[in-house]
């Protein structure tokens, strides 16, 4: 009897802050390689003000000198596009999490086993097995889950700071996330946020809700 094997990729990948994701069908027997989060996307947001950030009018605002800019005119609107990228232009809100679009779209009721191959490989596993229908077994070396267990936290402690600062955003979709906002984002941030062809932005959830 001859058996067949289908290997899908999910999600090639960003580096280390967001390592690939692969679907691997033996015989109807289907392993999820990996369930990672992408990390690279939280470099669109405003981190947590430290010493180096003044409070002004209720915005986070750098000491040094910046131009402001009236959105009522087109002509700023174009200068606020296409100014240099700086602090000034990341988003000053509580952040959402990228994770695998494509996971988002199958049927997860149908995966077998989740084998993770790495402490970054776990980190949106709880995005998958909040789903009433998930039911597979995970594997994972101790040091993976370990690591993986440290960086979570890590990144819970660190959302409450973003909300003691910026206040959440409910469970409605964020400002930022409106079309008329992603227009005004320079071009790198545009990017990370609806992905290349623009289709990338319901990949968005919030952090383990």
């Amino acid at each position: 009897m001859l058996s067949s094997m289908e290997f899908t990729c999910l999600s090639e990948g960003r580096g280390f802050y967001f390592p690939p994701c692969h679907i691997l069908d033996i015989c109807g027997f289907r392993v999820l390689l990996d369930c990672p989060m992408d990390l690279s996307s939280l470099t669109m947001f405003m981190p947590v003000p430290t010493d180096s950030f003044t409070m002004c009018n209720g915005e986070i605002t750098s000491r040094s000198c910046q131009i402001s800019l009236d959105l009522d005119s087109n002509e700023n609107k174009r200068r606020k596009i296409n100014k240099p990228f700086d602090e000034s232009s990341l988003i000053r809100a509580e952040p959402r999490y990228k994770i695998i679009k494509n996971l988002l779209l199958w049927d997860v009721s149908s995966i077998d086993v989740v084998l993770i191959s790495s402490p970054m490989g776990i980190l949106g596993l709880p995005f998958l097995t909040r789903n009433k229908d998930f039911s597979a077994k995970v594997y994972a070396t101790e040091a993976a889950a370990r690591f993986g267990q440290l960086m979570m936290e890590d990144l819970v402690t660190m959302h409450k700071e973003f909300r003691q600062v910026y206040g959440s955003e409910g469970s409605v979709s964020p400002q930022w996330m409106k079309w008329e906002e992603l227009e005004l984002l320079p071009s790198e941030l545009k990017e990370i946020a609806l992905g290349k062809d623009g289709s990338e932005l319901v990949g968005w959830m919030s952090l383990y809700r």
